[in-house]
């Protein structure tokens, strides 16, 4: 029996947290055969316990789902039933079997599953893709992008990487369950030597030296990224260099980008508009500013411990484009306040003593005191002090939006194949201090442009140019009057397209001033 035909089924969880030696539970659960209809349910949780506001966002499964979910006890009947002593596959089952023998050990079963992992097979088949998570290698093998939040969803992807996998390890002479699991014990995980790509290197080397707007294309046709540049071929060029430090995401999507299709603009103006345009248009999955979906703008409170989704006098610092944007500071206050640090503090689980080793050793290079963190404004006003003396330019604008998509996409299956050290959480830390520290700064120049008349002057070589604008509520409208506007609440009454707007405007003004123009803001 080849492995294409072998009897076997799928099988995904999700939890409410990444271990069950911390308090998580598993909170759904989905299977099927390779080719029958997939099931899924709800799993029901200890008396009282609730779900964490966090996975509610990822998961979007809500407190008030719960009612619909049944014991675990019937969940894994109804699985035995079905499949018993069949093989079962899983994409990176280093995360669910814990779970599974937390589970069955509560229930006073022997755990009998015979699990196939088909991210350690993809290992070492493919050491040099970019990727080897779940979105990443299912849409490597042709399976439509896809947030991927529930475990049927995650089950339907594991189906196309199995068939992906089949097919590569025929390649290598591998076809029967027996010959798969002898390979596997002698075939060591493949080390990476060099990241390689589907997208062929003449495609974006041939690209042109011209502003505008690039596209990148799946397997299947599907866009799954839209961006602008100045220079067409300088800019996706720079996702193809260098192998360290590179963002989990951005690799996620290079690891299924086979296409690139570009638009070639007069200015780098015309292509911010553009890409502004088309991300609206198209709903690329790997876009996060910009994008019209359910996002909100958000405010917080003076001591940035709560948020509100209508600014006042009490919620006054904001617009921020994602309610998590101060999520990883807040943690390590709650950390450093209890004296316990978790695993769960960046966007990312990460073991809480190499989290707190991190922490020291960032204090000692800077010479801090850990006591100062207590407070998420000093750690705030850090971030500010670094952004002071560093002249940081951003290739994405909107960077606070990202803690909710890297939870989602910068699974545990890759950080496990990086080995982090506390060099590494020392230098996160910086990252993230100065991330915050950015995006505070951002809302205040964006609250700045609201309302306020504009001079800008382009000096370049083919051009110089005087311009004018008066903007109104987000809005541009020269006919206006350079009233005074009342200072509280401003915000209120917009939405989230004034605030994508405001901040492609005040982008493009910030790269005016960089490259030798002069802009004059007067804000009312």
């Amino acid at each position: 029996m080849t492995l294409a035909e072998l009897p076997l089924f799928f099988l995904d969880l999700q939890t409410t947290g990444s271990k069950p030696d911390s308090g998580a539970h598993i909170l759904e659960m989905a299977w099927s055969s390779l080719n029958g209809d997939i099931e899924s349910t709800l799993v029901q949780l200890p008396a009282d316990e609730k779900i964490p506001y966090r996975i509610q966002i990822i998961t979007g499964i809500f407190n008030e789902d719960m009612e619909a979910a049944v014991p675990v006890a019937e969940v894994f009947s109804r699985i035995e039933n079905s499949f018993s002593g069949l093989p079962c596959v899983i994409h990176f089952a280093q995360f669910e079997k814990p779970f599974l023998a937390h589970a069955y050990e509560q229930l006073g079963k022997e755990n009998s599953l015979n699990i196939l992992c088909t991210h350690e097979i993809a290992k070492r088949l493919f050491p040099n893709l970019p990727t080897r998570g779940i979105k990443g290698l299912a849409g490597y093998f042709g399976f439509p992008s896809s947030d991927l939040k529930r475990s049927a969803q995650q089950v339907a992807a594991t189906k196309v990487i199995w068939k992906g996998l089949v097919a590569a390890l025929a390649e290598q002479g591998i076809h029967s369950y027996e010959e798969l699991q002898q390979w596997l014990q002698i075939t060591p995980k493949g080390t990476r030597t060099k990241y390689e790509y589907p997208l062929p290197k003449e495609k974006r080397l041939s690209l042109p030296d011209q502003p505008g707007v690039y596209r990148m294309v799946s397997k299947w046709d599907e866009v799954l990224y839209v961006g602008k540049a100045t220079s067409l071929k300088d800019r996706v060029n720079s996702y193809f260099r260098g192998q360290k430090n590179r963002d989990p995401r951005k690799l996620e999507m290079l690891t299924q980008t086979y296409d690139l299709r570009v638009t070639v603009c007069g200015s780098p103006l015309e292509a911010a508009l553009l890409e502004t345009d088309e991300i609206k248009r198209l709903d690329p999955k790997y876009n996060i500013s910009l994008k019209a979906g359910q996002r909100s703008i958000v405010f917080f409170n003076r001591d940035l411990t709560d948020f509100n989704f209508e600014q006042n006098e009490e919620y006054c610092f904001g617009p921020f484009s994602n309610p998590m944007v101060f999520d990883s500071i807040r943690n390590l206050s709650s950390c450093l306040i209890e004296g316990l640090f978790h695993d769960n503090i960046f966007y990312e689980p990460v073991d809480g003593a190499l989290v707190e080793s991190g922490f020291g050793l960032f204090c000692e290079r800077n010479n801090l005191c850990k006591e100062t963190f207590k407070s998420v404004r000093s750690v705030l006003a850090q971030g500010l002090w670094w952004n002071r003396q560093y002249d940081i330019e951003e290739e994405e604008p909107l960077e606070e939006a990202e803690g909710l998509d890297a939870v989602e996409s910068a699974g545990a299956e890759e950080l496990d194949e990086v080995q982090l050290t506390a060099e590494d959480i020392a230098d996160k830390f910086e990252r993230h201090f100065m991330r915050a520290g950015r995006s505070f700064l951002r809302a205040k120049q964006l609250t700045r442009i609201l309302n306020a008349d504009i001079d800008f002057h382009i000096m370049k070589e083919d051009l110089n140019s005087k311009y004018h604008l008066k903007i109104r509520k987000g809005f541009v409208n020269n006919e206006a009057p350079s009233d005074r506007v009342r200072k509280v609440q401003l915000w209120n009454g917009l939405d989230i397209d004034t605030y994508d707007r405001m901040s492609v405007l005040l982008s493009e003004l910030n790269k005016i001033e960089t490259q030798n123009g002069e802009v004059k803001i007067q804000p009312l």
